[in-house]
């Protein structure tokens, strides 16, 4: 079906959270489902392997940064060496773990001067070391204020989902983030990418207005489902959301609308 990135202007936002829940709803329905961790800090990895797990993985270099190194050297690599199997619900999940050794590629790759295009390394590698055997295929990624992840992800990716919430100076955030994309990205960037609200509060006036915040903000394209602010989110990996039927309500139409995005296809790339 399709490379979806999960990208955001700040931390904290829940992406990792809400990459997740899809990730098991696509696997309830029988697809082969891939997640790619692309931040050093492994927060995706730990949160489905451990902390002790992510170290391990770390140490033998069965990382996604330590796979891109070899690709950058010129090396064949199969991405199914480095894939490890996590449960997420009832369900197993493929999972590319992260590590220090990905801020060690990034930088080569960006720094090095020896590579014309190291926004399009990602992609290249992903292309070129089998990941056409997953249906679909989740990358988590830092924060924009690490632009190279960002861009990174985004030119990997057949569609771009920008979780943000309503909140404070967040939503001007990510109109900073989209113009900052605009300028490098040379088209298509509003078809490309939607933004989802998470995380919203209805106890509070932003919580309320969460939609009107986020279009007077930003006049970008947006799901229409919102994901409110539920402790059972946060019991990954088990996905107690299964528990609670607003928040199953949630996810299912979630699920729906980007399933039917992924289904277009875009040709501007």
């Amino acid at each position: 079906m399709g490379v979806l990135a999960f990208l955001s202007a700040s931390g904290g936002v829940g992406k990792t959270t809400v990459a997740l829940h899809l990730a098991h709803r696509f696997l309830g329905e029988g697809r082969r489902v891939l997640l790619v961790d692309l931040d050093p800090s492994a927060g995706l990895t730990a949160a489905l392997l451990g902390e002790r797990g992510a170290a391990e993985l770390e140490e033998r270099r069965r990382t996604v940064g330590d796979a891109l190194l070899r690709f950058m050297r010129g090396e064949v690599v199969d991405l199914g060496d480095y894939v490890v199997p996590a449960k997420l619900g009832a369900f197993r999940v493929d999972v590319v773990p992260s590590g220090d050794s990905l801020s060690d590629a990034m930088g080569l790759a960006w720094f090095s001067g020896s590579r014309p295009s190291p926004e399009r390394l990602l992609g290249q590698f992903l292309e070129r070391s089998g990941v056409s055997r997953w249906d679909v295929v989740l990358l988590d990624t830092l924060p924009f204020y690490e632009r190279r992840y960002t861009l990174s992800a985004f030119y990997a990716a057949d569609k771009v989902i920008v979780v943000t919430h309503p909140y404070g100076a967040e939503p001007v955030r990510v109109r900073r983030m989209y113009g900052k994309l605009m300028e490098v990205v040379e088209s298509g960037i509003d078809i490309k990418a939607r933004v989802l609200i998470n995380r919203v509060d209805r106890g509070t006036r932003e919580g309320r207005e969460a939609f009107s915040i986020v279009e007077r903000s930003l006049n970008l394209p947006r799901f229409q489902t919102v994901l409110h602010m539920r402790v059972d989110y946060t019991r990954v990996p088990e996905m107690r959301y299964e528990k609670n039927r607003d928040a199953r309500r949630e996810v299912e139409s979630l699920y729906r609308e980007v399933r039917e995005w992924l289904s277009v296809e875009l040709s501007i790339y």
